[in-house]
């Protein structure tokens, strides 16, 4: 009897520890990027022109030689970019929910359903 205890113990005690890595793994990757993730200079599957975003909030799309094509303010909150943009008189906001996001890549749902991709230049 005492070796049927000895083992149950055992395994309830490993079962613990394997629950404990699973839910610790699962905590701590549920949002890991963070406003600083995004910060650089980044190639997009929908544009040829890097798109540049700073740690101040400004975002840039700028050809090689600098000229500015576009520009606005970009922010990361609840899993989600939102841009602020100015064309004329008009002032646009586009949010996008963030699909996944790790150093060298990040993925948005565009508004139509599409996903964009960035790559990371620099």
């Amino acid at each position: 009897m005492k070796f049927l205890a000895c083992h149950f113990k055992f395994a309830v005690t490993a079962l613990l520890l394997l629950s404990s890595a699973v839910l610790f793994s699962a905590c701590s990757g549920k949002d890991a990027a963070t406003e600083k993730s995004f910060v650089g200079k980044w190639k997009s599957s929908k544009l040829e022109t890097p798109v540049y975003l700073y740690e101040n909030g400004d975002w840039e799309i700028k050809k090689d030689d600098g000229a500015v094509l576009q520009f606005g303010v970009w922010e990361y909150k609840n899993k989600n970019i939102t841009w602020s943009y100015k064309i004329n008189s008009y002032i646009g906001h586009d949010t996008n929910p963030v699909l996944s996001a790790n150093s060298e890549e990040f993925q948005v749902r565009e508004s139509d359903g599409t996903t964009t991709t960035f790559s990371k230049l620099e």
